[in-house]
């Protein structure tokens, strides 16, 4: 199941409160304002963007934001403060978007500009770094991804304080890199520290605090401490359901962990009823075309496999596989991960043709984007490992297998329990 941690996209990083919201849309504006007599005029340009991006659309976001870009560089030239902003922009929305070799390139191009104009402590600069951060984390660097954290929270740390509520967002993505790294007994202490601060600055109810919490609870779930996690998971949903409201997009994050929570956990038959009221309130609240709602269909098909409710989980699957590629294309890598799901559910149902064909188009796009040593492509080089054992076809499942070693221990510590699971299924096939 897909544990959902809560990421910072940062922005001008002076907006007390506006920290450790949902993954996603936070964007730069302006730091001087358009005259209205332009045309076209980039703030509204920007504006509609924005609201595409929040709504999922990123295709119908993208031309706006590339044409925001070139009004402001041809108005006030390309290391223009505006004009940096929109470049920061554009590479967040191709990052939705899965085109991560292009916005990779922006966001460095940004972050030199800005520390040449802005200066490496420059609130802009700092934001630059944490988005690069992003993009090098979903291209599985996380290595880099961390250099570029701590620089940030350092420099953070150094200028406004260690209680800066952008301070404090930095703080929890660097946490949450370490947890993806698998450094858990580097990230928990962190996690911990940043809750408490949180729980001082703002509250024991606050929305920042709730989402700090979460994430400790992950990170105790993925360390092999459930029973530690189940009592914050379960006061995480029911603040959150009481202070912001059932049907709270965030309250929803809340309700998805902990569906994925219970499935990791053995207790199938909740989660099931947990993910089918999270499906039915994204769709409602979200829209069916949201990128949470497709993360949640996702997690619906595998959690009926393990009912073993196969017909529909296939019917899940396949409605999930469509509208993926409707909504973000064929080569996005969340389109490859749904392919990758329909390809688990079809080798269960015992349609290894068809699944065998859907492994090689997940992997076939994995391998570009994100890259083999992303956690994604490493899950699905495994599922795929284990069809072709079970079609004994062990040459080819070898080969498989000898690809995701190698993968794996060139992205994952050596105590990182996937690697040790990978390492496990490797002795399988000797």
């Amino acid at each position: 199941m897909i544990i959902q941690m809560v990421w910072l996209r940062l922005f001008c990083l002076a907006a007390v409160g506006a920290f450790l919201p949902l993954i996603g849309c936070k964007k730069e504006k302006p730091a001087q304002v358009q005259s209205a007599l332009e045309r076209p005029n980039p703030i509204a340009l920007e504006n509609e963007a924005i609201a595409l991006q929040e709504r999922g659309e990123f295709a119908a976001a993208e031309p706006l934001f590339r044409q925001c870009l070139a009004v402001r560089t041809s108005a006030f030239g390309s290391d223009h403060i505006d004009t940096l902003a929109a470049m920061n922009n554009l590479a967040n929305l191709l990052h939705d978007r899965g085109e991560n070799a292009e916005a990779l390139r922006i966001h460095q191009d940004c972050l030199e500009r800005r520390k040449r104009t802005l200066g490496p402590d420059h609130p802009h600069t700092l934001a630059s770094l944490n988005n690069l951060a992003l993009v090098l984390k979903q291209n599985g660097d996380l290595t880099g991804a961390e250099a570029l954290n701590r620089r940030a929270l350092d420099s953070m740390e150094r200028t406004i304080g260690k209680e800066h509520p952008d301070t404090l967002s930095m703080l929890n993505n660097l946490a949450n890199t370490l947890s993806d790294m698998g450094e858990y007994a580097k990230a928990e202490p962190l996690y911990r520290d940043l809750v408490q601060r949180l729980e001082k600055i703002c509250g024991p109810d606050n929305p920042s605090t709730l989402a700090g919490k979460g994430n400790l609870a992950n990170l105790l779930l993925r360390k092999g401490d459930p029973w530690a996690a189940s009592s914050i998971y379960a006061d995480c949903l029911h603040t959150r359901e009481r202070v912001q409201g059932k049907e709270h997009p965030e309250t929803l994050l809340a309700l998805a962990n902990y569906a994925a929570f219970k499935s990791e956990t053995g207790s199938y038959l909740e989660s099931e009823e947990l993910y089918r009221r999270c499906l039915a309130s994204r769709r409602n609240v979200l829209g069916t075309d949201h990128p949470q709602t497709l993360d949640t269909m996702n997690n619906m098909a595998r959690i009926l496999v393990l009912r073993g409710n196969l017909e529909e989980a296939e019917r899940v699957a396949r409605e999930s596989v469509a509208t993926h590629q409707r909504v973000l294309g064929d080569e996005h890598p969340a389109t490859n991960d749904a392919i990758a799901i329909l390809a688990d559910v079809l080798r269960d149902r015992g349609n290894p043709t068809e699944a065998g064909a859907l492994y090689e188009k997940a992997l076939a796009g994995l391998r570009k984007t994100p890259g083999l040593t992303h956690r994604s492509t490493l899950g699905v080089l495994y599922e795929y490992g284990v069809y072709l054992k079970g079609q004994n076809k062990l040459p080819q499942a070898r080969r498989i297998v000898y690809e995701l070693k190698a993968a794996a221990r060139q992205g994952l510590p050596a105590t990182h329990p996937d690697r040790v699971k990978y390492e496990q299924f490797a002795d399988t096939l000797r």
